[in-house]
């Protein structure tokens, strides 16, 4: 099949005045009978995308979703410029210090001091900290004008995905994304000259031991699972590389970080069910790696050096969190460690980097990322009576910590943002509390004052509190009538938290209320709220999603009937199952390359899934309650013959996570099933050959789409 078939054409003129018929698919029924169920399916045949039929099928979906979607030209190129003018500012970042060292992203086009070029996509360079003022605290950074003695370390930083410095910053070893791994390359920095590119096809983690003559990395499996850690001696073959550690849990990866005192390297083997951590004293580079705190089952341990002793964060599965200390020394699980703080409800502790003078701890509280500062006293004990937030004052502030490599160091870099805050990367003085904005994201032409932000709660039906974030322009009123958006993911833990993006912006410009369910089945709420959505526990997620859209309704934020849903991969699954769960609880649906025929793809053998979608969905073919439970639920298998939401899908040839297939199977059930009008609550499909290069004008023509099937009007400009 070649991409170029089913690329978009140019819009089709409008048909106005006449009926345009959707594409019929053609039935293959095919019986599938797994732990005793028997089912028939119509549509598999969709799954050789190769196929001669598929093909033809998938360039008819294109040609009507033109001809439906030809009068929305105008709005599409409208939103695309809204798009594209924004600064998005994703790799914002300040100069960071190490070592004596000022390191510095540099994203755009120039040359350093020497006349090396920088013009790359990105590049990282340094400059020494002297004396001269402009230097003595973070420098101030102009795109393309390199700062006095400036030197470039890595010319190009696409592919680069793993890097570690010596503890003399004089050796530089980096992982590059190849096929099948990293390709590891050891660079000596005062001239540029390669030490050593032994290693190939490894895992990006790195780090040097104390005297730099040897580097530790991770080895992957056939599958690409980081199950070993290695250790290579500078300017031998790799194939003299002795093994440190192998994780034989295939359910398990491990990674591993060097102590911000740059003493020990830490070795972590985490998986959904157990944790486990090594210590290896980079002094002796060549002896064991000892565990301190054995395998723990049901439990996730984080550990962090703290110079004189361990800090330790356990997570239970059912909640709750507790940051203890214990001595380097122990070796019993960590039995002789004192507890410091324990999390109350609504509370967890995430991470804990450990400084010299202070303790960092990332947190969540109330379904938002927070930073707490602990300091230390001059023994290298805890001043518990000291602890504090870092707060910004805003209701959606998500604070996040950021690059912070130095143990001696005095300050705290963080980022925060929200849905009405630019990214912004900002330093805390720790005894002074003072904190200096470094950097924000430029947002030209946008008046943030326009928007305001709220955090809201719905009940889900078994009673859970499910937060909701929500941005609207000021002037919306909560009178019942505003058309809204909701959107949700809830999956694999993964917190979606607030943050200014241009595409919520340009809908709220255009007076609709754009919220987000934080179901269960991510991460907002901590390890429980994954757990309580995902395998046999799934179905809470399409109940909170269902529970924040009649909130949103029943507080008068939007209107009943010009509600909307959007979702992308797994979370097109939440908005198709939800749809299917309450069909009138929404307008409109936008799924982006959606999840949408799971019990299928599960159970074909052909499909390559990773571990972590195994232990999100479970295995249907061995597990009968996970069939069943997927049965229950899988919205292709689960339409029913009723008025259901208009409905956008796009998907792409290349995404690797979730076939095209899935779009268009469920695509074609709804058309045989439901009984909406065609015309006024269209089931339409976009296929495009790939979705990064087309990322901005889906979203834009998802978004007119949207616009129009909520009735909002256009804005003039």
């Amino acid at each position: 099949m070649t991409q170029d078939m089913i690329a978009p054409a140019a819009a089709a003129p409008h048909a106005l005045g006449r009926t345009v018929a959707a594409p019929l698919a053609t039935r293959h029924s095919e019986s599938r009978t797994v732990h005793g169920d028997t089912a028939v399916t119509s549509y598999g045949w969709m799954r050789d995308q190769h196929s001669p039929e598929t093909v033809a099928h998938l360039v008819a979906e294109n040609a009507y979703t033109d001809q439906r979607t030809a009068h929305l030209d105008g709005r599409r190129s409208t939103l695309l410029r809204a798009l594209t003018e924004t600064d998005r500012d994703v790799d914002l970042s300040a100069p960071v210090y190490s070592g004596g060292w000022w390191y510095i992203d540099r994203p755009t086009t120039g040359a350093d001091s020497r006349g090396a070029d920088l013009s790359s996509d990105a590049s990282l360079s340094r400059v020494r900290a002297t004396a001269a003022p402009e230097l003595r605290t973070v420098p101030v950074i102009r795109d393309g004008v390199p700062l006095e003695g400036e030197e470039v370390v890595i010319p190009d930083r696409q592919l680069v995905v793993g890097l570690a410095l010596s503890t003399g910053h004089d050796l530089l070893a980096r992982a590059d994304a190849s096929v099948g791994g990293c390709d590891i390359t050891v660079v000596d920095l005062s001239t540029g000259d390669v030490v050593d590119r032994a290693v190939q096809q490894a895992g990006p983690d790195l780090a040097f031991s104390r005297d730099s003559r040897w580097l530790f990395y991770t080895q992957l499996d056939d599958i690409g699972r980081r199950h070993q850690v290695r250790r290579h001696r500078l300017g031998t073959p790799a194939a003299a590389d002795e093994i440190v550690l192998t994780e034989s849990d295939h359910w398990a990866e491990l990674s591993m970080a060097r102590s911000r005192d740059t003493s020990t390297l830490l070795i972590s083997s985490v998986s959904t069910t157990a944790s486990e951590t090594w210590l290896l004293d980079l002094d002796d580079p060549t002896g064991a790696a000892r565990s301190v705190t054995g395998r723990h089952h049901g439990v996730h341990q984080v550990i962090e050096h703290a110079g004189d002793r361990l800090l330790a964060i356990r997570q239970g599965e059912v909640g709750g969190s507790v940051l203890s200390v214990a001595p380097l020394a122990g070796t019993d699980g960590l039995a002789d460690a004192t507890p410091l703080l324990t999390a109350a409800e609504g509370e967890q502790f995430d991470a804990v980097e450990a400084f010299e003078g202070f303790v960092a701890l990332q947190v969540r509280t109330g379904g938002l990322p927070g930073v707490w500062i602990l300091p230390r006293l001059t023994d290298g004990s805890f001043d518990i009576a000291a602890l504090r937030a870092v707060d910004h004052g805003g209701e959606l502030d998500a604070l996040h910590l950021d690059a912070n490599p130095s143990w001696s160091q005095r300050t705290l870099r963080y980022r925060l943002d929200s849905l009405r805050t630019p990214a912004t990367i900002a330093q805390l003085d720790v005894a002074t509390g003072e904190t200096e904005v470094l950097r924000r994201a430029a947002t030209p032409g946008i008046d943030l004052g326009r928007y305001l932000e709220r955090r809201l709660w719905a009940t889900s039906a078994d009673g859970t509190q499910v937060p909701i974030s929500l941005l609207a322009r000021h002037d919306v009123a909560t009178d019942g009538t505003a058309p809204g958006i909701l959107y949700g993911e809830g999956a694999f833990g993964t917190s979606n938290d607030p943050r200014l993006l241009p595409g919520a912006l340009a809908l709220a410009d255009r007076g609709l209320v754009v919220a987000v369910a934080h179901v269960r089945g991510g991460g907002e709420m901590g390890r429980d709220w994954h757990r309580r959505g995902r395998l046999l526990h799934k179905a809470n997620s399409f109940d909170d999603f269902v529970a924040c859209a009649e909130h949103l309704v029943s507080q008068g934020w939007v209107a009943q009937d010009r509600l909307g849903a959007l979702g992308q991969g797994s979370g097109g699954l939440l908005v198709a199952a939800s749809a299917n769960r309450a069909p009138d609880r929404f307008r409109a649906i936008v799924a982006g390359a959606p999840l949408v025929d799971p019990l299928e793809t599960l159970l074909d053998p052909e499909v390559m899934l990773t571990l972590e979608e195994w232990a999100e969905w479970g295995d249907p073919a061995g597990d009968e309650q996970i069939y069943r439970r997927l049965r229950s639920y899988s919205p292709a298998e689960n339409i029913r013959a009723t008025e259901y939401p208009a409905v956008f899908a796009w998907t792409s040839l290349d995404h690797q996570e979730v076939l095209a297939a899935e779009a268009a199977i469920w695509v074609a059930a709804l058309r045989a099933r439901v009984t909406s009008d065609p015309q006024e609550r269209p089931v339409l499909l976009r296929c495009v050959p790939t979705a990064a290069a087309d990322a901005s004008a889906l979203q834009a023509e998802s978004m007119a789409w949207l616009l129009d099937q909520l009735e909002v009007p256009e804005v003039s400009h």
